[in-house]
């Protein structure tokens, strides 16, 4: 994917309507957005697009292999069917449209593990508590469940956990090939990619620059799930992995420090310690790539979707997403001179750093 896609809601325009229902129409529709969310999560977690190819299937076939009621399955499909997504087409059968394909496992550009993200029980609890995190300024989810989301997925709920993994992943690749695009690449022989996930990115970045060597850093139960091509050729030569808590230690010399909405998960001061971190390991003359959302001082024109990505960590915390300003007192703290700005074709942008003489 290189095109910019706005993946957030559309904001409301002031004076697009004359009337004052239609006006209260188009609140209405956002306050019941829920409702349509909700349609889309539960199509997902019965997997009703993979049990559709190419013919029509009926309702009663399509319940007994969901393990559903048909009744109840009907139901859903006409809510469905009514947003255009699935397509009834006579004698309750139904059909793809090009949205619901979206939801199939084996689509390349698909969004399954995305809605099961936001289908998941934790992501409902806390975001009903929104008013109660702006009253107190404190994150709903400790409040909820009396530890942080990742203690929470290794000890509470590992499926939960491996779905967020794959989601990570999956969103992704709405934004790899476009950062590894722009990345300016002088002078760089050897790439860390910090809490680099599954390697997604760093597969793009060693794919796309052939005298590049890359260290995938991140935990050792994440790196049980990397990416199997970088561990086969012809990558494998030049890929290693790194098991570490990077909050702890980097533990790779590198050109380039790459880091994708990994600052956005912590508060300022457990980000000054990573990037220490980073340089601490780091070459003469390191550079520091951040691919994170920024946030502008002034109300517009931060798109819906940075700022809901914003209220997001303020639920979970401690995290938060940077003004560029922010970040760059962030790099400076941590031994990184703040040099720029890149725009990517995607909502993320590159805020570039240099190590420190």
């Amino acid at each position: 994917m290189s095109e910019h896609h706005e993946i957030g809601p559309a904001p409301l325009v002031p004076g697009a309507y004359d009337s004052p229902i239609e006006v209260a129409a188009e609140v209405r529709r956002h306050a019941q957005a829920l409702w349509s969310s909700a349609i889309i999560h539960a199509a997902a977690r019965l997997r009703i697009a993979d049990l559709i190819d190419e013919e029509p299937v009926s309702v009663t076939d399509l319940a007994r292999k969901a393990g559903a009621d048909e009744a109840a399955l009907l139901r859903l499909l006409r809510a469905l069917d009514a947003h255009g997504l699935f397509r009834h087409v006579g004698e309750d059968r139904y059909v793809h449209t090009e949205y619901s394909r979206t939801l199939r496992s084996d689509s390349a550009s698909g969004v399954l593990n995305l809605s099961l993200l936001g289908a998941s029980e934790w992501n409902w609890t806390v975001w009903a508590r929104l008013a109660d995190a702006v009253r107190t300024g404190r994150p709903a989810f400790p409040d909820v469940y009396g530890k942080d989301l990742y203690r929470y997925f290794a000890e509470d709920d590992p499926e939960a956990g491996a779905v967020f993994n794959r989601a990570m992943s999956e969103s992704g690749k709405w934004t790899t090939g476009p950062v590894a695009a722009s990345l300016d690449m002088t002078g760089v022989t050897t790439v860390a990619d910090v809490g680099g996930g599954q390697g997604g990115l760093l597969r793009a970045i060693l794919e796309r620059y052939s005298d590049t060597t890359g260290t995938l850093i991140d935990s050792p139960q994440v790196l049980k799930h990397v990416d199997p091509v970088l561990r086969q050729a012809p990558l494998a030569q030049r890929y290693t992995e790194a098991p570490a808590d990077i909050r702890e230690s980097v533990p790779a010399k590198a050109d380039l420090y790459i880091l994708r909405q990994v600052m956005h998960i912590w508060d300022d001061e457990t980000c000054v310690g990573i990037l220490r971190n980073c340089a601490a390991s780091a070459r003469p003359g390191a550079k520091l790539v951040l691919v994170e959302h920024v946030i502008t001082p002034e109300a517009r024109p931060n798109s819906t979707f940075s700022t809901l990505i914003d209220l997001t960590m303020m639920l979970i915390g401690p995290g938060r997403e940077r003004t560029a300003a922010q970040f760059a007192d962030v790099m400076s703290a941590a031994g990184f001179t703040f040099t720029g700005v890149v725009d990517t074709p995607t909502p993320l942008k590159l805020l570039v750093g240099a190590l420190k003489d």
